[in-house]
């Protein structure tokens, strides 16, 4: 199985939920400033890595965890959703595969954050506000992991695309 975490930069909050998916976080408490600046790919990324898959490991049953920042592209995720399909109905794929959008996790704090520390290049505002916003939606970032998580393991399907609406919100 393939999970692949997706939003806007793909550089925060999918980050993180590949850290916790793959148990590089722990979940019983909120990260530290450390955990979260030294997560792989964390505020690292820019526009034009957008689009790119970055692969974060492997989980405990075996499945492969990727990361994938869509910009301001509506059109990014199904296109992605609708390659798969066709790479599994010509009978080139067989992997299920699970792409799951964080970015109903992405408080404020971080959207300012983003924007300062990413596009402006002001860390010293930008870094401190991304911190304080992970740490913030820690919790939703848990959830979208176990929804996706529980998801996957529950459903027959070989394609699956969770918006996740609803959470942190």
């Amino acid at each position: 199985m393939i999970f692949i975490y997706n939003d806007f930069g793909g550089t925060h909050t999918t980050v993180l939920a590949a850290a916790y998916h793959l148990k590089k976080l722990d979940e019983n408490r909120e990260p530290t400033k450390h955990e979260i600046l030294h997560s792989h790919n964390f505020n690292k990324l820019t526009s034009k890595d957008f689009g790119k898959l970055f692969f974060h490991g492997m989980d405990e049953e075996g499945n492969k965890v990727y990361t994938v920042g869509r910009g301001k592209s509506k059109i990014l995720a199904p296109g992605i959703y609708n390659l798969i399909e066709m790479l599994h109905k010509e009978n080139v794929l067989h992997e299920k595969i699970i792409l799951s959008n964080t970015s109903p996790t992405v408080p404020f704090s971080m959207t300012i954050g983003g924007l300062l520390s990413r596009w402006l290049k002001i860390d010293f505002i930008g870094v401190p506000l991304l911190v304080f916003g992970s740490k913030q939606t820690y919790k939703n970032i848990i959830q979208v992991v176990h929804t996706t998580k529980i998801t996957a393991k529950n459903s027959s399907a070989k394609l699956i695309m969770l918006d996740n609406n609803g959470i942190g919100r």
